[in-house]
């Protein structure tokens, strides 16, 4: 009897490495529920801080930290809405009653375990994803467009706003790679499996991501950041591998704007 039931929790677990528990219908209607509001309190928040002063005169602690204090609640209540609908849908709808909730959950949202080996993967897609934003940035120079990313907006940021650029830095690297990944590839990237190819799902998967991140000048970047993503949750059936190479790029990429902050403030 109980190697039975663990037969039937093992075929469980692999039927959600292959098929979402939502279906297509209910993956777009989630998308909706969550992007919509996103994408208004991104916009609010936008114009909210165009109608600040542009000035690049650093700001006082007092002004800094408050600045600090707002950001890191307002940016963690958008990344918090990408959990919701995810949470809904994995650990609330319809489940086999001999599978406990909590387990059910986690297996539909992909936190499983995968092979140590996948580890070099994550490195070779990290290098990899380095290597073309050089080459873009490189090919923007050559263009001469004069296209302002994300990156430099927080760089900007750091040399009259500290504390602020810090408390955006450790969202960036905390906060995001976990939220984002629950969210696209957890719950976008496998509801779209259930009513396409693989292909297709991965791409749309990372063009949804690609523009939620209000960062046009990167998003070519961004796009092939979302396929590594998505293909990374196809291949171990985990988000784990995702999570990582999320954190590790966004770490790589605060650890440059840092030596770019610092070795321009030495001169």
């Amino acid at each position: 009897m109980l190697q039975h039931h663990q037969d039937e929790h093992i075929t469980v677990s692999e039927q959600l490495a292959e098929k979402a528990p939502w279906t297509l219908k209910q993956t777009i209607a989630g998308m909706v529920l969550t992007l919509v509001p996103w994408f208004l309190l991104n916009i609010a928040s936008s114009l909210s801080s165009s109608g600040a002063p542009t000035t690049q005169t650093p700001l006082s602690p007092g002004t800094d930290l408050a600045n600090a204090i707002a950001t890191f609640i307002v940016t963690g209540f958008i990344q918090s809405i990408f959990l919701l609908v995810p949470i809904y849908f994995a650990f609330f709808r319809t489940r086999p009653t001999e599978v406990p909730r909590r387990e059910w959950g986690t297996q539909a949202l992909g936190f499983r375990r995968f092979q140590p080996r996948v580890i070099l993967t994550v490195i070779g897609l990290l290098v990899l994803i380095y290597i073309i934003n050089v080459l873009y940035q490189l090919f923007l120079q050559a263009m001469h467009l004069d296209l302002k990313t994300n990156d430099q907006v927080i760089l900007s940021l750091g040399k009259r706003a500290p504390i602020t650029f810090y408390v955006t830095l450790f969202l960036s690297v905390f906060v995001a790679p976990v939220c984002e990944e629950v969210f696209f590839r957890g719950f976008v990237f496998s509801g779209l499996r259930r009513g396409m190819p693989v292909f297709w799902a991965i791409l749309l998967s990372a063009i949804i991501f690609a523009l939620t991140h209000f960062d046009p000048a990167s998003f070519l970047v961004l796009l092939c950041l979302g396929i590594a993503f998505a293909y990374l949750r196809w291949r171990t059936g985990s988000i784990w591998p995702g999570i990582c190479l999320h954190w590790l790029n966004n770490t790589l990429g605060t650890v440059l704007i840092l030596v770019n902050l610092y070795g321009h403030l030495s001169l």
